[in-house]
C-alpha cells in the first residue's frame, strides 16, 4: 500500500488526482504521471519517480511517502522548485520532513 502525504502537492496540470491515486493503489498504468517522494537519502530532500515504476507491487511497498503528484518530468521538476521555495520562503530553512509534519 502507497503512503500519501495528507496535503499532497498537486502540479497544474494534474486532473482527477483520485482517480489517478486509485490507478496506481491497485498496481495499474498511469502513464506521463511522476510521484514526488521523501529521500530516504539523508543526502537528499525529495526523489522524482515515474509512476509507471510502480506496477511491481515489491516497487510500490518500498515507495517512500509521496508528497506530490505532476503530470510530466517538466512539471515535477517546477513542482519541487515551487515546495522548496514556498518552505524556505515560510521557514527561512529546508527542512522538509518537519514542515510536511506541521503543515
Amino acid at each position: 500500500m502507497l503512503k500519501w502525504n495528507k496535503n499532497c502537492y498537486i502540479g497544474k496540470k494534474v486532473r482527477n488526482v483520485k482517480q489517478i491515486q486509485e490507478k496506481l493503489e491497485n498496481s495499474r498504468i498511469v502513464p506521463g504521471i511522476y510521484l514526488l517522494t521523501l529521500s530516504e537519502n539523508p543526502h537528499n530532500l525529495m526523489e522524482i519517480l515515474p509512476a509507471i515504476s510502480l506496477i511491481q507491487r515489491t516497487a510500490a511497498d518500498l515507495c517512500p511517502e509521496i508528497i506530490g503528484i505532476a503530470s510530466g518530468r517538466e512539471e515535477a521538476l517546477e513542482l519541487v522548485e515551487e515546495i522548496v521555495s514556498t518552505i524556505y520562503k515560510d521557514t527561512g530553512d529546508v527542512q522538509l520532513k518537519e514542515y510536511l509534519k506541521n503543515r
